[in-house]
């Protein structure tokens, strides 16, 4: 594995270790804490902070691509870009003849799924 990757995998997986400790430490602190609403919005949003540790793993790690890692990342993020706004567009208007609400928190993931997927299918194709 390139230093880069080895770079990216302990910074990645640093913050996952970080954001999924602080996901289960606020969510147990507000559920057994009655707390005001803007107090626990802020606690909340802890998790968030290891998140952006996360972001910058990525995009640092981006900058270490050669052009054609960049192509199919860029091919693959507009497919996800495409299939998960599209579908969520489309799921705008089942919601309005009695679907259940797609909550905004599974947009991110479902982009993530969606990037792999359409990463793998461009690699493939070169």
């Amino acid at each position: 594995m390139k230093t880069a990757a080895k770079t990216y995998t302990r910074n990645l997986s640093i913050s996952m270790v970080f954001y999924m400790g602080s996901l289960f430490a606020v969510n147990s602190f507000l559920n057994h804490n009655e707390l005001v609403q803007w107090q626990a919005g802020l606690l909340a949003l802890i998790p968030m902070v290891p998140v952006v540790f996360a972001v910058r793993a990525v995009i640092t790690f981006s900058r270490t691509w050669d052009e054609l890692q960049k192509q199919q990342a860029m091919e693959g993020t507009l497919i996800a870009f495409l299939l998960v706004g599209m579908g969520t567009f489309l799921y705008g208007f089942l919601e309005g003849v009695g679907f259940p609400v797609l909550e905004t928190i599974w947009i991110f993931p479902m982009l993530i799924l969606a990037q792999g997927l359409g990463r793998m299918i461009v690699m493939w194709k070169y």
